[in-house]
């Protein structure tokens, strides 16, 4: 049985990948009814070889249609919802430049984890009770880290580019989601709340003169996942800039340009973005006289 359904699951995806690669010179809106059409063949598993493939764009943009395709059929699906948000989160952060559009797909990927969380019923229950959702946070369990995960790094960058009367009014909710994180997985996603943590810190008038406290947060992250290219990126961008430390600014970006992304590893296509974004942060950093 289950050899079948492996041949089945193979003969799906090539019928899927098949009337999506017919597409090549059509509008986006041909391949959209192209999905649509070959509903019945979608799976999770498709979708996620098309994850799979998403340093390639077009592939991004099929996963992401394909998960906002099976999150119709199955709502309720935490799952789902988390890579739905990680890939409204990946489209907006690597593909999107225009920061309205770049706006929007966060704020999309921020209301997909609230919406499996509103389905958790220690979340849903805190959070009536109390009326706080800091406190509702704190009843997640690790089953929905990822929408957790996923949905703070979501409302994180759309609110990296508001003033900041309204970034100090999350400033209680982030680190509350932060630390919980933590107490959950204290190494989840490649470092990611020692990666979390030295922006926050760095943003923050309460805390921007702790730098050493900054600059650890960092380091850590990189101990983690010292092959993760975006904590290289996030240091230069955040830590530097405060230090004035021109030298490890252009240090760190070195690395992660003269890089050499492994394809096997999970999160080769975002060090591949990362190459790129290292790129555009020295330029930006000599127009702007960071330092």
């Amino acid at each position: 049985m289950g050899e079948r359904n492996t041949v089945r699951l193979i003969v799906y995806s090539s019928i899927v990948i098949f009337l999506l690669a017919c597409s090549g010179g059509k509008s986006t809106v041909t391949k959209n009814q192209q999905i649509i059409e070959a509903e019945d063949l979608l799976t999770e598993a498709i979708a996620d070889s098309f994850w799979a493939l998403r340093a390639d764009t077009s592939f991004a943009n099929r996963a992401l249609q394909a998960y906002e395709k099976l999150i119709e059929v199955e709502p309720n699906s935490i799952t789902l919802g988390s890579k739905l948000s990680q890939a409204f989160y990946y489209k907006a952060q690597y593909l999107t430049v225009k920061s309205g559009q770049r706006d929007s797909l966060f704020m999309c990927g921020y209301d997909a984890s609230q919406a499996i969380l509103n389905q958790d019923s220690k979340y849903r229950n805190l959070l009536f009770s109390t009326g706080d959702e800091s406190m509702a946070i704190r009843g997640v369990d690790v089953q929905s880290i990822d929408a957790l995960y996923w949905g703070m790094a979501n409302y994180g960058q759309w609110l990296a580019t508001k003033g900041a009367l309204v970034r100090l009014g999350q400033r209680d909710l982030h680190w509350t989601t932060l630390d919980h994180i933590y107490d959950l997985d204290s190494n989840y996603y490649f470092g990611a709340y020692y990666r979390y943590k030295g922006p926050l810190l760095a943003r923050d008038p309460a805390t921007q003169s702790d730098t050493l406290a900054i600059r650890l947060a960092f380091e850590k992250a990189i101990e983690i996942a010292p092959d993760y290219l975006g904590n290289y990126t996030l240091m230069a961008q955040y830590y530097c800039p405060l230090t004035k430390d021109k030298n490890l600014f252009y240090q760190l970006l070195t690395t992660v340009i003269t890089s050499q992304p492994n394809p096997s590893i999970s999160y080769y296509p975002e060090n591949i973005h990362e190459k790129r974004l290292a790129e555009r942060l020295m330029i930006k950093a000599e127009k702007e006289n960071w330092f």
